[in-house]
């Protein structure tokens, strides 16, 4: 399951790498603008160019909160706490919120379209992320589409909460 967590935060990652000609992230550019949603690609190969995933995804943000979907897994964050939900292993696990990893792009570019390209290098995986269909939903998320209601989940699900 770390492996796929390792892979999903770089997935989305992107937001806090990407600058312009200033020094100002995506990640900040965003909550400038407000709530958004946008898709994403994920392809990450081995040293050997061997692919090790290959996902899409939708990402929503809203000032210090974000969604994640993508595949099996369900990444939420209100702002104070991560909730992590695998559907296929029916593992949730609860965290205090801490900044997402920052990956060093190698390769950035937003095209005429308005997508995002970009390349990280963690662990000896090379991530390329696209990013597309940048949306503005005309009105602000409730706060709890930005966390994961216990009370919805199988009862088998296995719950690991690590905040403090």
């Amino acid at each position: 399951m770390k492996k796929i967590v390792a892979i999903l935060f770089a997935c989305f990652a992107f937001v806090g790498v990407y600058a312009q000609n200033q020094a100002v992230t995506l990640w900040e550019e965003l909550k400038k603008q407000g709530t958004v949603s946008m898709d994403f690609n994920l392809k990450g190969t081995d040293t050997e160019g061997m692919v090790v995933t290959n996902e899409e995804g939708k990402a929503y943000l809203q000032g210090d909160c974000y969604r994640i979907e993508c595949g099996d897994m369900l990444i939420c964050c209100d702002g104070t706490s991560m909730w992590l939900y695998n559907n296929t292993s029916e593992e949730l696990v609860i965290d205090q919120d801490e900044a997402l990893p920052f990956m060093k792009a190698t390769d950035v570019k937003k095209d005429q379209q308005g997508n995002v390209n970009a390349t990280y290098v963690a662990d000896d995986i090379t991530f390329k992320v696209k990013v597309s269909n940048i949306q503005h939903p005309g009105s602000r998320y409730d706060a709890s589409f930005f966390t994961i209601d216990q009370s919805t989940l199988p009862e088998d699900v296995i719950v690991t909460d690590l905040r403090d």
